[in-house]
């Protein structure tokens, strides 16, 4: 592919609609840029001589291994072990405080796992081995794959409180030389599923969740795909159930059964 190629205002419109067809979120005109640099390598790895070739493969059934590629490094975005602590905070609270603590998390985009992670090593250390258990699910195969591995850099380590780190979490060896790992016990119960929000019928093996983690998410999608998500969310919890969002959203102007609680942590009614 040469160098200096462009991305054409018709390719991006289509790359745009093939976006939304397969996550949900929708596009504007001023991620044309953004879309580019971000699709610019895998074209060049593809062999591809334009962008319009390169969305040919992704838009052929037979060529479902290079779509998910696509689709994550779409999707992609930052995370880390204990991301905005306040929310783990108030969950460790409620687990200490609470005469009927939640006991199934769902992490609803988690992305490689850290926030599943995060939060599995409260309960744990919460509630013991027998009486928790969180799924995760994200879109992305690529992030799943790597939740489920569990194996991160060290330096991702940094983020956790030390006695969560001594407790729970574990050195690799010979080919996982500086990475960590998590201890059964942590492991054993979470599992990871690959779901789209916006197409999601039922959760995997009929999970019912009574807290769920939507962080960081609804800043991607507009109003009509946020509302969809929302009600999905609601369906699966039982009154007094607890969501949590990211700080920089809310559920103002989406209809729900949520009241707000604190800043970004809501319980259904």
């Amino acid at each position: 592919m040469s160098a200096n190629i462009n991305l054409s205002q018709s390719e991006y419109v289509s790359f745009a609609d093939l976006i939304f067809k397969y996550t949900g979120i929708r596009m504007g005109e001023k991620k044309k840029n953004l879309i580019a640099s971000r699709l610019s390598r895998r074209v060049r790895a593809c062999n591809c001589s334009s962008y319009g070739e390169y969305l040919d493969i992704i838009k052929s059934d037979h060529n479902v291994g290079e779509r998910n590629i696509f689709i994550s490094l779409i999707t992609t975005h930052v995370t880390h072990f204990f991301r905005e602590s306040e929310h783990y905070t108030f969950l460790e609270n409620i687990l200490s405080n609470h005469d009927n603590p939640p006991t199934k998390i769902w992490s609803a985009a988690a992305s490689t796992g850290e926030e599943a992670y995060s939060a599995a090593l409260i309960m744990q250390d919460k509630l013991g081995s027998d009486s928790w258990s969180i799924l995760g699910t994200d879109i992305c195969n690529d992030s799943i794959e790597k939740a489920r591995n569990g194996f991160y850099p060290l330096q991702g380590s940094e983020q956790i409180p030390g006695h969560y780190l001594k407790r729970y979490c574990l050195k690799g060896r010979e080919e996982y030389t500086g990475y960590f790992t998590f201890a059964k016990e942590i492991r054993s119960r979470i599992r990871f599923e690959v779901a789209n929000l916006t197409t999601l019928e039922k959760l995997p093996g009929s999970f019912q969740p009574n807290l769920v983690f939507l962080r960081n998410v609804m800043i991607y999608f507009e109003s009509k795909e946020k509302q969809m998500i929302i009600d999905k969310i609601e369906s699966v919890l039982s009154p007094g159930s607890i969501l949590i969002i990211g700080h920089s959203e809310s559920l103002t102007g989406i209809r729900s059964n949520f009241k707000l609680m604190r800043t970004s942590v809501y319980q259904k009614i």
